[in-house]
């Protein structure tokens, strides 16, 4: 007898779509944001 967990060869690996919904909100609300501070910083002329 083997200990753990069987895999078969119809079994459907796990796929986390909320995790990846998640960390992609994330995402887009970083860019959100920079890009926010981007255009307050061009409006006041900011320049580097």
């Amino acid at each position: 007898m083997t200990d753990g967990p069987q895999s078969t060869e119809g079994e459907e690996h796990f796929k986390p779509t909320g995790t990846i919904f998640i960390l992609a909100m994330f995402i887009a609300a970083l860019i959100l944001l920079w890009a926010s501070v981007y255009v307050i910083l061009l409006s006041r002329g900011v320049t580097v």
